[in-house]
């Protein structure tokens, strides 16, 4: 027959919260329902992360044209002349030989007819790229301001991609020209972390600036194969995450002053893609980022441009990307699996050690794998989270709810030192049944029936109360442990729930101790019928036994079971009738070598085939011990 594991309350609680967990996990994984909190701590860490696995070499592919203040100061306020900005085009394209050229510029409204036809004319004969940006505002009057350009086919399934309601767009409308997005996605916090490869607006969809940069080029030839922006790895939500590497002072920044008077390094210029932007102040041209909370905006076109060519150099592999979008889930479910697993064995000491271990290990995993999706770098760490907040908590009020009851359970047949040592340990698995090497002590005051029929019932049970309270302390002084009280007799043993070697020794000196304690009451008794004294008989005996909570299935106590009981008893029987106070077994007096003890006699006890050698306390030894 199959025994049927009956669950506790605490372990219907642990599978109710690994269940949950396991819950939320799976819809972590499959981005539903993400609360405000596990959104704050991904931005947390995709934050740590980028500013943590910056690059310091300069990039090579991507060069900034800043109209910075100097240029400004040099050519004049802003707004210049858009002849002046179509001149410091051309020169980048024919002085220094540049691959396409992005201007994050907006351009609006019409200006003077011949700047704006000066600056056509190097868009149509070189790779120049304008920007235009996008509006999601939900007001009933969105900005449509300009001409927007550079829409792609849509290729159904097109996939998420964000739908704007408005634009800002350039003053042209010429469909052959470039033109990208630089509509920023700003997360609740207002740092930028992700921008749409694509927008949908109307009918049409509008690629990023990045990715126009890159499919633009002279004479209708593609600078580069671009990846499809719909199908870029990592997007979520149709969004794209930027990956910073770089500062903006890791970037070879050449001022916009010195191109136009031809003064720019050679070097820096010839053969690369170029941004031209601005860092001065009085243009905001500025974005809160993970590495910058002011950082140019022309950055986050060059950081997604450098990512952009090295998707098309060496685009991950299928089973990468997969690898890189499945390990966080994997990881939370081991690690949930581990903690629940610790928990249910109650290994409190390691299961913290190991919830800090793979957060630490999952951190360090961040800082090598650039791949990990953004928005699940997060998901790893709930199961820790909901051990720490959730989980111990429960562990620890359940741990202290079970200590308590524990103490009211024991604290009435265990000494206060046993009692506090076992909890100091949390070692409740003591009480558990097992065999033990014991020493039982029984101890019953003669003559209790006559007293009982000459004494009034008060008198009695205080009389009792006042006996048995004297003797039970004579117990808990040895740091033994009462079993029970049986009238107007006790039981007592040593060597349990605590191991103790000289369990023998403790038994035989509670046993001394109690025949003064009953000397003492019979000087200090007046109540007694007769003039009699009191007289307690002991019986001491030594053996292997079982111990722990036994009884039936409806109530159990903490006693004692085996061969040496029976003997312990027997000899307390056997006192009477051998004249003594206090008789002690063989085994006794074998564990207890050295003891004052004289053997009186070898008999045969009550219900036993074998004969027992008794032993009884040498008074005069123990005497003359006393004495030295």
């Amino acid at each position: 027959m199959v025994e049927v594991v009956r669950l506790s309350r605490l372990d219907r609680l642990r599978l109710a919260i690994f269940g949950l967990t396991l819950l939320a996990i799976c819809l972590l994984a499959a981005r539903v329902g993400a609360p405000p909190l596990y959104e704050r701590l991904g931005y947390a860490l995709d934050d740590w992360r980028q500013t943590h696995t910056l690059l310091a070499t300069p990039d090579t592919r991507v060069v900034l044209v800043d109209i910075d203040e100097h240029s400004i100061e040099a050519v004049g306020p802003w707004p210049w002349p858009r002849a002046l900005i179509a001149q410091l085009v051309r020169t980048l394209f024919t002085q220094y030989g540049t691959r396409p050229v992005g201007l994050d510029i907006l351009f609006p409204e019409a200006s003077q007819p011949d700047d704006d036809a000066a600056l056509l004319d190097v868009a149509r004969h070189y790779p120049l790229v304008f920007a235009q940006t996008f509006s999601f505002a939900t007001t009933d009057h969105p900005p449509r301001v300009g001409q927007i350009g550079g829409a792609l086919a849509v290729r159904e399934p097109a996939g998420p991609m964000p739908v704007a309601s408005g634009f800002v767009g350039n003053f042209f409308s010429e469909p052959g020209l470039c033109v990208g997005h630089v509509s920023p996605h700003t997360d609740p916090d207002g740092v930028v972390r992700d921008v749409a490869p694509l927008i949908r607006y109307g009918d049409h969809v509008y690629p990023m600036f990045a990715w126009q940069l890159l499919a633009c080029g002279s004479g209708g030839k593609r600078a580069a194969t671009p990846p499809d922006p719909a199908a870029l790895p990592g997007v979520a939500d149709g969004l794209f995450h930027v990956p910073f590497r770089r500062t903006a002072a890791t970037y070879d920044v050449v001022p916009a002053v010195d191109v136009l008077a031809g003064k720019a390094p050679a070097s820096l210029l010839r053969g690369r893609y170029v941004v031209v932007g601005s860092s001065a102040l009085g243009l905001n041209d500025h974005i809160a980022a993970p590495i910058d909370p002011w950082l140019p905006a022309m950055v986050v076109h060059a950081e997604l441009l450098d990512a952009l060519l090295d998707l098309t150099d060496a685009a991950p592999t299928a089973s990468h990307l997969a690898f890189a979008r499945w390990l966080p889930l994997a990881w939370a479910v081991v690690t949930l699996a581990l903690l629940a697993g610790l928990s249910r064995l109650r290994r409190a000491a390691l299961t913290l050690p190991v919830a800090a271990a793979t957060t630490a290990l999952w951190l360090a995993a961040l800082l090598w794998l650039r791949e990990l999706p953004a928005d699940q770098i997060a998901l790893p760490l709930v199961p820790a989270f909901v051990f720490v907040f959730v989980q111990a908590p429960l562990e620890w009020i359940a741990s202290l709810v079970a200590m308590r009851a524990f103490e009211r359970r024991f604290s009435q047949y265990l000494p206060q030192s046993v009692l506090r040592h076992i909890m100091r340990r949390a070692d409740q698995n003591a009480l558990k049944p097992q065999r033990r090497q014991i020493t039982v002590l029984f101890a019953d005051i003669e003559g209790y029936t006559m007293l009982a029929e000459q004494m009034p019932p008060e008198q009695l049970v205080a009389m009792t109360e006042v006996v048995l309270t004297r003797l039970t302390q004579c117990v808990y002084d040895t740091e033994g442990t009462l079993d029970k009280y049986m009238g107007d007799a006790l039981m007592a043993f040593w060597g349990a729930p605590l191991e103790q070697p000289d369990h023998a020794r403790r038994a035989l000196d509670c046993a001394q101790a109690m025949l003064r304690e009953v000397a003492a009451i019979n000087r200090e008794a007046t109540a007694l019928p007769h003039g009699r004294a009191l007289r307690v008989r002991i019986g001491v005996n030594s053996g292997s036994a079982m111990t722990g909570e036994l009884g039936s299935t409806s109530r159990q106590s903490y006693t004692v079971i085996g061969d040496a009981v029976n003997v312990a008893a027997r000899l307390q029987e056997y006192a009477r009738t051998a004249k003594t106070d206090l008789l002690v077994g063989q085994e006794t007096a074998r564990l207890a070598a050295g003891y004052p003890l004289k053997m009186v006699s070898e008999v045969t006890l009550r219900g036993r085939e074998a004969p027992e050698r008794l032993f009884v306390l040498d008074e005069a030894e123990a005497m003359l011990d006393a004495v030295c």
